[in-house]
Formats: structure tokens, sequence, C-alpha cells
């Protein structure tokens, strides 16, 4: 039967592109891109070994007996060989190695069929089991169709080792990493039924290009200034180790002057600094670490993963080496650039087990800690419990989301006028049975980050409007409730129709809801949040701008908002210790007085400061002078308590 060899050099053009392009794109370190090119060259010998057997055959000559041997051999070897290959390199993207050095057992169980095979075909020449040649005729033999059982265990492996671990790959990669083995199964057919047809390898190489344009990514994972890896590969690497349990040592090192560096240097001096710190870590790594994985996060941020299997001797040693190397002065442009690397080992899990606490101890390296010009340990910088509550964070906003485990607590807003509590600011909070109340400074912005915020925020609103509806509200005489709106909040196009909807539920009307706006949602949402108020102004809803001061304040900007009330954020309370802060006070008083703006004060914490602000005519204040945020049981007693007639004198003779 005369074999057509077209589909074999359409795979061997294909796989030589890919194997080019693979070295083009910088994907040659690490067990992953390294298996991968294996893979290839692999393919592309088998292709070649099949090419020049499909000829030898068609010359069917006795004489060339040990040629076709040897080519045919050559073929069936290297092909059979893809199927373990290709199962290592599905372990190498789960970076599951380190299962395997506890149990040896598993590690063997999976190399049986592989030593099996390369048993037989070392004796096939004497037996002709998988094939003979026969006056120059390829026969195949009986063995033949137990290597496609063996290929084909080794196939239903990777699929199960990929729906096992499917959780540490997104979908697209793991549909390109699958989609092998229904192309491979069907080409077997195709091949088994008709052998003159050498599809095979060409439906290998299809399964190639997949992996080339899913999997080997360099553009999502190599950052190209710097020619190592970036962000998105240290996060995805990290979760998938964190998930697996896999030991790791981390050197995180922080250029915490990277910014003030950039602001001097130009754009490609700085990427040039950049390209000269990579290099030396780099070298360092080469040197001293095997296994270890190199990161450029962003401003200024690297980082050094070693497989622990390395020893901590060799962490120790390679952090000293990078300490010992960021200190000389780097000359960029003529210029000595100097650094302030701060350099920590953190191992993995004993001291950091998950993704978000890795990251957030990374970002504060450089803020929260002193530096010491030494390599620092993670072991003796952690506030474990506040790590752990960041770990565990995700999962507890979750609950506190599905089970409505947040509460509203109101702090009380005093009216100086009226020596009497008017209004109240809307404030959430979260209690767990671990960790207590953790603060809104802590999971606002992640519940921010994951769009949770939107629903928290929903529910907030629905709360406060049922406490207005009720009975309780109507007998204490308040005017408004302050209620927050975050930034992400403010982006949201229908925001103002969701809040007239639940107004409307509860019969709550314009004038007792007062919604605060931060500078930078201002800022950050200037075109989205102005439909949103317009329409909430037209509904008669007033609006307040709250912690003014804390931002750089665009005063055009906000003359043009439609601002009742103006809230002096507590910095301002601080005018004792810098006596200029006092004239900025009483300036900026005197501007929004002038603009027709109510202010309350926010922070205030003494009897002192009450007088301080009551004599520039501030119409609010609020504080732990009053009252704490308190929950809505014990906020109704102290508003009932707080405004009587009789408490009133007192209250008036307090501030007076």
């Amino acid at each position: 039967m005369l074999k057509i060899a077209s589909f074999d050099m359409c795979t061997f053009v294909v796989i030589s592109i890919l194997i080019i392009a693979t070295y083009f794109r910088r994907l040659t370190r690490g067990k992953t891109n390294q298996c991968f090119i294996m893979i290839m060259l692999l393919s592309l010998f088998s292709c070649f070994f099949d090419i020049l057997a499909i000829y030898a055959d068609g010359v069917c000559s006795p004489d060339l007996y040990g040629i076709q041997v040897f080519y045919h051999t050559g073929y069936l070897y290297l092909h059979n060989l893809s199927a373990p290959l290709y199962l290592y390199y599905i372990i190498a993207q789960t970076d599951t190695f380190h299962i395997y050095r506890k149990n040896h057992a598993e590690f063997f169980f999976m190399l049986i069929p592989f030593i099996f095979y390369t048993t037989v075909f070392a004796i096939n020449i004497f037996n002709g089991m998988i094939f003979t040649i026969d006056d120059g005729e390829y026969k195949r033999g009986w063995f033949m169709t137990v290597l496609y059982v063996l290929v084909g265990m080794y196939c239903l492996g990777c699929i199960i080792y990929l729906l096992v671990y499917r959780k540490l790959f997104t979908l697209t990669r793991l549909m390109a990493l699958i989609i092998t083995f229904p192309l491979i199964a069907i080409a077997i057919i195709v091949q088994f039924v008709r052998p003159d047809v050498r599809i095979e390898m060409f439906a290998l190489s299809i399964g190639q290009l997949f992996l080339a344009l899913f999997v080997q990514r360099p553009e999502a994972l190599i950052d190209y200034n710097t020619g190592i890896y970036k962000f998105n590969a240290y996060a995805q690497d990290m979760k998938r180790s964190f998930s697996t349990k896999k030991p790791l040592d981390v050197i995180l090192i922080n250029i915490s002057n990277f910014l003030s560096i950039q602001e001097i240097l130009s754009y490609d001096a700085t990427n040039t600094m950049l390209q000269i710190v990579a290099e030396r870590l780099r070298t360092i790594c080469r040197q001293s670490v095997n296994n270890a994985d190199l990161y450029y996060l962003d401003k200024g941020r690297f980082r050094i993963v070693i497989d622990r299997l390395n020893g901590r001797q060799k962490t120790e040693y390679a952090a000293e080496a990078v300490n010992a190397a960021l200190k000389p002065k780097i000359p960029v442009n003529g210029m000595d650039v100097s650094l302030v690397p701060y350099v920590c080992i953190a191992n993995c899990p004993e001291d950091i087990a998950d993704f978000n606490t890795i990251i957030e101890f990374g970002k504060e390296l450089s803020t929260k800690f002193k530096f010491t010009g030494k390599v620092m340990h993670a072991a003796e910088l952690l506030d474990k419990k506040k790590y752990d509550l960041i770990g565990d964070l995700d999962k507890i906003i979750q609950d506190a989301v599905q089970n409505k485990k947040f509460e509203i607590y109101y702090q009380p807003i005093y009216s100086v006028s009226e020596c009497k509590y008017r209004s109240a600011e809307a404030l959430i909070r979260l209690k767990h049975e671990k960790y207590g109340f953790i603060s809104p400074e802590l999971f606002i912005p992640m519940t921010e980050k994951s769009g949770m915020i939107l629903k928290i925020g929903m529910f907030v609103f629905e709360e406060v409007c049922r406490f207005i509806a009720s009975d309780e509200f109507k007998e204490l005489g308040l005017d408004y409730i302050e209620i927050n709106l975050s930034v992400v909040q403010c982006m949201q196009g229908g925001l103002a129709g969701d809040l007239l909807r639940v107004m409307k539920k509860y019969g709550v009307r314009p004038d007792q809801i007062n919604l605060e706006i931060t500078e930078s949602a201002d800022t950050q949402t200037q075109s989205i949040i102005a439909e949103n108020i317009t329409a909430l102004i037209d509904a008669g809803i007033s609006f307040s701008l709250d912690d003014f001061g804390t931002g750089y304040s665009n005063m055009q900007r906000m003359a043009s908002l439609p601002l009742k009330i103006v809230k002096l954020d507590k910095t301002f309370t601080n005018f004792h210790n810098n006596p200029r802060l006092m004239i900025v006070l009483q300036n900026t008083v005197k501007m929004l007085k002038a603009m027709g703006m109510q202010i309350v004060v926010e922070g205030v914490e003494s009897q002192e400061l009450v007088d301080r602000f009551k004599k520039l005519n501030c119409e609010y204040i609020q504080g732990f002078f009053y009252s704490r945020p308190i929950p809505k049981t014990d906020f109704i007693e102290f508003i009932k308590n707080s405004n009587r007639d009789d408490h009133l004198l007192s209250s008036d003779e307090k501030i007076s």
C-alpha cells in the first residue's frame, strides 16, 4: 500500500515554525517551556523518521531492510514517547512535582508503561512483535494494538490529571490542553484503518499549535523590557503553588525609592535601570540557585521564587547576594543611581499560606517597616493575625453578603444652633466570630475590587430606608440620615433609578436622605456621577462632600456640584500641632460659608475643639466627644435620652 507523506511534510513545516517562534518569544526557561520544546523536538524528529520510512517503503527493496527497521523504529518509538512526555508537561503546568517527591511509588507507576514498551522496542528486532519488514514491505505486528492501548492509558491519565486540577486553569487554557486528545484519537482511528494516510503527526502538530497560541503566551507572561516574568505569571504561579501546598521560598525585593528615581530619570533611562537590575538578579539565580523563577511585578518590585528542594541555605545565600548586588550605584545616562532595596525572605506556606497575604505583605514591605539594609525575614515582621485575616477576607465577605451578616451602626451628628441631634451617619460594620470587628478600611477596598460593594451598598441603603420608615425613627425627631456612596457605586449608570425604587418601596421622602460622596469619587467618575447626581437632585435628595481636605480639591469642580453640606475631615482638628493649619481652617470655613454650604466637622473628641468650631460658626459636629458609631437599638435609646428637653439644657451649657 503506497503511503502518502504530504501530511508529514506539512507537520514538519508547522512544528519547525513553532520551534523558531518559541525561541524568538524567549520561552526557553522553566520546566513548562523546556518540556514544550522537548515535545516539539520529539514530534519534529518523529515526523522526520516517518518521512524517511515512507520513502524507504516506497522503494520496497530487501537491500534496505536495516534502514527501514531503523526509520520505523525511530518514528514509532519517538512518536509513542510523546504520550509520557505530554503527561510530564501537564504535571509541569500544574507544578505538582513536589507531590511525587513524597510518594515515589506513584511516579514509578507512571513510568511502568514507558519502561515496558521501551523494552519491547529493543527486542522487536528479534521477534517482530511490533512490526516486520518482509521483502521490503512494512507489516504491523500483533503488539501494535497494545502500543495504542499503552498510549491511550497515558492520554487518559493526562485528561484525569487536568480534570483533578482544573481549577488551576482558565477555561481557555484547559480546553487548549485537552483538545489534543480528541484530535489524536480521530487521527489514530483514521490511520489504523488507512495506514497509507499518515495523519497522526499532523493532528499532533495542530494540538501543539493550540498550546502555543493559548497556553504558551509570552505576551501574558513576559515583561518585554526586563525579559523576565511579569505580575500575571507571578499571580498564576503563586496561586497554583498555594493551591497544591508546594513548599517555596520567596525573596521579595522592593526598590523603595523607585518612584522618586522614575520622576528624575526619563522613561528610557528608567527602563535601562530596570534592565540592569533584572540582569543582576538573573545572574544570581543562574549562579546560586536551580529551579528559581524571577518576576518583575511593577514599580520597582521584583520577586524570586525558589523551589524548596534546593534547601533554605541556598535561599539565604541568594538573598544576601541580591542585597549585595543592589547596593552599588547603577550608571544610567551618565548618572549614578543609588537604590534603596528592601530584601525579605518569606517561607511558604509556613510564613504565608495564601496569595492575597503575600501580595499585601509585599506592598507593605517598604512602607510599614524600617529600612535596615539587611536581609529581613517575613516570620519576624508579620502580624500573623492581621495577615491571616487578609487571607480569609474573601471568604468572610462572601459569607457576610450571602447571609446578611453586615450590621448598620449610626453616629449621631450634633446641631450647634439647636443644641440637639438632628441627623446621623449610617456606617457599615462587620463582626466575625474569629477576628472580631473587621475595619471597614480593610474590607471596603476589597469589596470595591471584587464588585461586591454594589450588593453591600444596596443592603446599607435599604436597611437605612427600612429604619427611616419605622415608627421608632419617627419618634426620634431626626431630619435625615447620611449614607455613603462608594466610587464603584457612583460608576453605575442605573444607580439613581435603583435608589429611588428602594425609597418608593419604603415610602421614604427625599429630604430624609443625604448622600455622601468623596472628592475621589467625583474626580474619577465626574461624567458618570453627574448623571446620577442630576437625577437624584431632581428627585429632591441632597448631597454632601465627605472627607473634604484629604485630597487635592479642585475648587472649580466642587463649586459646580449642587452640594448642600461639606464635611471637614478630622485632619482639620490637628491645628494645635500646626498653627498654619488654623489659618487654612479659618479661610476654608469662610469660603464654604460664602458658597452657601453647611459644614459638618468630623473627628471632634474634646470640649476645646467643640468650642473652637462653634466660634467658627460650623453648623454640625460629629465625633467621639458626643458618641461613637453605635448599633441601631443603642442609637435609638441614645437619641431619645439626649434630645429630651431636660437634657438639652445641659447640652447647651456643655458647649457654651
